[in-house]
């Protein structure tokens, strides 16, 4: 992030938004096209770099959960001031585009670790809750389910577990919610 408050030169700030962590899905896939050849090493080692630190944001925190955001690449969260977990879906979608592109197991132990963290953790008597501070379950849940938790997050969470999903990306694409929309062929 680039910030410019009107005077002397813009500095860089270091933040990590959990919402940068579909990213690795994104170039993953580009890297897997045909006309990709030049850049795949390069894109996929970024894609596997960014995915990495999507995991560390939730490994490193004491819920196994990701925050919305971590500056100043503190993973105590001490230099952040949105600490919550609001059910987001980009880390799974991330990890389970790396899964299916690479084959690497880590991704997959990654969404069931992650999976695990929120039974444990984000689980209430009405559903899941999104949660005020990853650093700690005692200060409390808000009161909200996200729709795009059903839709995407525990989608992409079951769809790395399931080794025999039909939805392979030589025959879908997913929409931005997440929803599979079959790859027709064109005529010749």
């Amino acid at each position: 992030e680039v910030s410019w408050t009107g005077e002397d030169a813009p500095k860089q700030v270091e933040d990590m938004e959990h919402l940068t962590c579909f990213l690795p899905g994104w170039l993953s896939l580009g890297a897997s096209m045909p006309r990709a050849n030049a850049t795949r090493k390069r894109r996929l080692a970024l894609a596997e770099s960014i995915a990495n630190t999507c995991w560390h944001m939730y490994q490193k925190q004491p819920t196994g959960l990701g925050p919305e955001r971590v500056k100043s690449m503190q993973m105590d969260l001490s230099k952040t001031n949105t600490r919550e977990y609001i059910l987001r879906p980009e880390a799974a979608e991330g990890w389970w585009y790396m899964y299916e592109l690479t084959g690497a197991p880590q991704y997959r132990e990654w969404g069931w670790q992650t999976f695990v963290a929120m039974e444990k953790v984000l689980w209430t008597a009405n559903g899941y809750a999104s949660l005020k501070d990853v650093r700690d379950k005692k200060r409390g849940y808000l009161d909200r389910m996200e729709s795009f938790f059903i839709a995407e997050t525990l989608k992409y969470l079951f769809l790395l577990q399931d080794p025999n999903n039909k939805i392979k990306l030589d025959k879908y694409i997913f929409n931005t919610e997440g929803h599979p929309l079959s790859i027709s062929k064109l005529p010749d």
